[in-house]
């Protein structure tokens, strides 16, 4: 265990460089860039805040109408004047330890944990919108949260008014994210079943109402649809994406898109292939009926990512490449199982060499994604010189 320990510090320090170049970035530059963040997300921060959230039918655009509960951090950032730049930079230190939590309930050791953590908020996917002002990392934290009450259903009322909060600020923040419940819904429902009563349905609903349904209710009574303005149904819809899904751009531009995937997730861009593999061979291949851990979250990051291939996008080479921020509960899943799968084969430090590979990427923060051809081998090799062959550097680490 020396060894993932070793790793993990060394993982650390370039963690510790993305974070401290980004808090430079948010000082220098208080405001986040132009897009989505001015678009809507701190306009409907605004809303909140003089309460025309309850009136939306004077909002100047319609993607005022998501839903807005992860935006309470902007409203806070906004009422206590700490830049808005530093809103997802915020939010990617919880989804840190968010994820040091989740691996720690699928038993992975603490160093190791870390390791998983630092994995993913490392990616180019999470690190190029730290000083932006989004949603997308509160639907991961939200969707983490909830998979650590369901590993553990508890009978008392406490238990399901936090499931209700956490599963009413997952729907409450980003309308696809109401689709990430319905596997969940499916894997935990038996083990959560035994807990139910309906004095805690009760309870359940009522953070679930408040922090969730609350938006679409609204929508539905000002606009006649809940999801206003997405189509769904024949309820009344304006329809922003010119009907693009991710699966249609994908096919349009595959060359693009497939780039725009490799350069967002690098060579863990193959733990979805991965797990397809594993999910065929354990199945069909040896016939291991078993549903383990290994199985179950493998299985849930396939469906979160069939998901994520129907959410809207666009043709725009940015829009491409922004819109796989949308997978990362179908990706935080993969990692999560390939972690556990080389805890049980003992590879732990094997895949620390590969984590440290793909983190390293600081020779550019621009979009240069071959460059991993370079520094990946690179970044292996003095990892595993300085791990095996300097055992006092080891050590102090």
């Amino acid at each position: 265990m020396n060894g993932i320990k070793f790793i993990t510090n060394i993982a650390i320090i370039i963690a510790f460089y993305y974070l401290s170049y980004h808090i430079y970035n948010g000082i220098l530059n208080s405001s986040p860039p132009l897009g989505d963040s001015w678009d809507y997300h701190i306009p409907i921060a605004y809303t909140i805040i003089d309460g025309s959230f309850l009136h939306p039918k004077d909002f100047l655009m319609h993607q005022w109408y998501y839903p807005g509960s992860a935006e309470l951090l902007n409203v806070i950032l906004i009422l206590t004047g700490v830049p808005l730049s530093f809103s997802n930079l915020i939010a990617t230190i919880v989804l840190f330890f968010t994820l040091f939590k989740l691996g720690r309930v699928f038993d992975l050791e603490k160093y190791y944990s870390i390791l998983f953590a630092l994995s993913f908020v490392t990616l180019n996917v999470v690190v190029r919108w730290l000083n932006f002002a989004l949603v997308d990392v509160w639907v991961s934290i939200f969707f983490i949260f909830a998979i650590i009450l369901l590993e553990n259903p508890q009978k008392n009322i406490s238990y399901f008014l936090k499931l209700g909060f956490v599963l009413g600020m997952l729907i409450g923040s980003k309308y696809t994210a109401a689709i990430f419940i319905l596997p969940l819904l499916v894997i935990y429902f038996p083990k959560l079943f035994k807990a139910i009563n309906l004095k805690n349905i009760f309870f359940f609903f009522i953070p679930f109402t408040i922090f969730g349904l609350f938006w679409y209710i609204r929508n539905y009574i000002y606009t006649g649809n809940p999801f206003f303005p997405l189509v769904f149904l024949n309820f009344p819809a304006v329809e922003i994406f010119a009907n693009y899904r991710v699966w249609s751009v994908f096919l349009m531009h595959p060359v693009t898109m497939l780039d725009s995937f490799f350069a967002e997730f690098k060579l863990w861009s193959f733990s979805l292939p991965f797990a397809f593999g594993y999910l065929i061979f354990k199945y069909l291949k040896i016939k291991d009926y078993r549903f383990d851990n290994i199985s179950k979250l493998f299985i849930l990051g396939i469906v979160n990512f069939l998901f994520f291939l129907n959410f809207p996008t666009s043709e725009e080479p940015w829009i491409m490449v922004s819109s796989f921020r949308y997978s990362y509960p179908a990706f935080i899943m993969l990692f999560l199982a390939i972690f556990l799968l080389a805890k049980k084969h003992k590879r732990e430090e094997l895949l620390g060499y590969f984590v440290i590979g793909n983190m390293i990427f600081v020779t550019s923060l621009y979009y240069y994604p071959k460059l991993i051809l370079f520094y990946f081998p690179t970044a292996i090799f003095i990892i595993w010189y300085l791990n095996k062959k300097n055992n006092s550097l080891a050590k102090f680490f």
